[in-house]
């Protein structure tokens, strides 16, 4: 060998005893650093505290025993309530004691010991916790009595009542005699098992995640309801107690008569004639047709109107005068436009009713056009006949003949003839002064039926009768004697007819008969 060579491998002897000495050094490094953290592990599991950089709830708790932390926990522990709502609102409010929980030491040690043992239950769980430290809760904070949580949550202890779910149905109201609709109640029943439930795994969840602070507001489920859901919508409902309505008013038509009396006759008016003048609305309120009902009123003045109407009446001596419609001032007008609204008035009522129509009472001066009827007989035995052809006056009163007298009616020679026809009493006075062209007479019962012309007393006259009239008769007026215009005007009334005629074939050739200038409003007529 050359000592080139031997050089060489002297050379390569040095570099391997470099390398292995590096590599012994390295491996007695790890084997030392192996055994110092085995050394420190096993002083850390032997430990009763904390780690550095553990925390509860975010609190710092590094070297501090699960004692301790508890310890803290109860002494940094606030209030804490817990409000169970419906709709927003708290039905339900309590604290931590109310629902059965407490702060438990013992329970909470115990939960915060395992939670430490964890942090060095191996190497690697070790090694793990020291490099970024750890974030531990305890499970059981609280300790929990279910008697008094089950006493505490019941829904018969609510701020709101708990009621029945109850549909919207329709009823008779017996004060008001209408239907209504009763509205629908929502009922809001709770099963208390599942709201238990319910509160319970809410209070459990915020514990474990450390959100039990200050208020905990706990919704009740909508599983835990049990009334059935009602239908609000009261819409057909309504209208069928609205059609019910009306078929009660309907009904209580059905049995509404309304009778018109005249006098011992009367006209009735039923259901089948007016149902269809009738529509009711939804509040039951009804309206009447007011041309129907104007119709029907009209056909009413139509039978029962005398005034202004051709009648014939029979005489006592038993002849019959026909009076044509002109001459007919006595008698009854149905005041139409003013009982149409009365009748409307009365349907709309809804109650039964018998009465008279409405009639035109009196003229513009106050004086009636009529007395009494019954049916179209507007006489009904009350009145006063005068047959100029005779000159003679029967007074009848209720069907019997009070009395009956001569007379002297108004002078045909002077064109004053005693105007014929039928004549309502206009009024009677007592004494009166009669007054017309040239004179001025005082008698003592004065009883005008058409314009100047009336019954008086003429105390100046000894004969009555006769054919005085056609030559010495009055000024228009009918003169009596003095005892049978007493008689007369005490028996009498405002209103009574007057029914003046002469006999068919007896009437003066001129038809005009004249009266006084002046009227009944004046309280003046002619006198003979």
């Amino acid at each position: 060998m050359n000592k080139t060579s031997s050089n060489r491998n002297n050379q390569k002897t040095r570099n391997l005893s470099v390398s292995t000495i590096i590599l012994i050094v390295l491996l007695a490094v790890i084997i030392i650093g192996i055994i110092s953290v085995f050394a420190i592990y096993q002083h850390a599991k032997h430990t009763d505290t904390f780690m550095k950089n553990t925390t509860f709830n975010g609190a710092d708790i590094s070297g501090m025993t699960p004692s301790q932390v508890a310890d803290q926990i109860i002494q940094n522990s606030q209030p804490v309530t817990i409000d169970i709502t419906e709709n927003d609102q708290t039905v339900l409010t309590g604290d931590l004691s109310d629902y059965g929980y407490s702060l438990d030491k013992n329970s909470m040690t115990a939960s915060l010991e395992k939670a430490r043992e964890a942090q060095t239950e191996s190497i690697s769980a070790y090694l793990q916790n020291t490099a970024g430290g750890d974030n531990i809760s305890a499970d059981n904070v609280y300790s929990f009595d279910e008697a008094t949580f089950d006493s505490f949550v019941q829904s018969s202890k609510f701020s709101v009542a708990r009621v029945k779910s109850v549909e919207a149905a329709v009823n008779l109201d017996s004060s008001t005699n209408t239907y209504v609709v009763t509205q629908p109640v929502q009922g809001n029943e709770v099963d208390d098992t599942k709201l238990q439930k319910a509160v319970r795994d809410a209070i459990e969840s915020a514990s474990e995640n450390g959100t039990l602070t200050g208020t905990l507001k706990i919704a009740i489920p909508e599983d835990c309801y049990t009334s059935e859901t009602v239908n609000m919508d009261t819409t057909d409902l309504q209208k069928e107690a609205d059609d019910k309505n009306k078929e009660l008013k309907l009904q209580a038509y059905k049995d509404m008569v309304i009778t018109y009396q005249f006098g011992d006759q009367s006209e009735t008016l039923t259901y089948d004639t007016f149902k269809d003048w009738l529509t009711i609305a939804d509040d039951g309120s009804c309206t009447v047709d007011k041309d129907k009902a104007a119709a029907w009123v009209s056909d009413l003045a139509n039978k029962y109107n005398t005034r202004h109407i051709e009648k014939t009446f029979k005489t006592t001596g038993g002849l019959t005068i026909d009076f044509p419609a002109g001459k007919v001032e006595y008698g009854y007008t149905v005041d139409e436009d003013s009982e149409t609204a009365e009748l409307i008035k009365d349907l709309q009522a809804g109650q039964s009713v018998s009465r008279e129509p409405i009639y035109v009472q009196t003229n513009d001066y106050g004086n009636p056009y009529y007395y009494k009827r019954n049916g179209t007989d507007d006489l009904a035995g009350t009145y006063v006949e005068v047959d100029l052809t005779k000159q003679h006056l029967w007074y009848y009163k209720d069907g019997s003949l009070l009395l009956e007298s001569d007379l002297v009616s108004g002078d045909l020679s002077k064109n004053q003839g005693t105007m014929t026809g039928i004549f309502p009493v206009a009024y009677k006075e007592s004494p009166s002064t009669l007054v017309g062209a040239n004179y001025s007479t005082k008698v003592q019962y004065w009883m005008p039926f058409y314009e100047g012309e009336g019954l008086h007393d003429a105390w100046w006259r000894t004969a009555f009768g006769g054919e005085i009239y056609k030559t010495n008769g009055s000024n228009g007026c009918l003169n009596l004697p003095s005892n049978v215009a007493q008689s007369i005007y005490e028996n009498i009334d405002a209103g009574v007819p007057i029914v003046i005629y002469y006999e068919p074939g007896t009437e003066p050739a001129d038809s005009t008969y004249a009266s006084d200038s002046t009227t009944m409003a004046d309280n003046a007529a002619a006198a003979g």
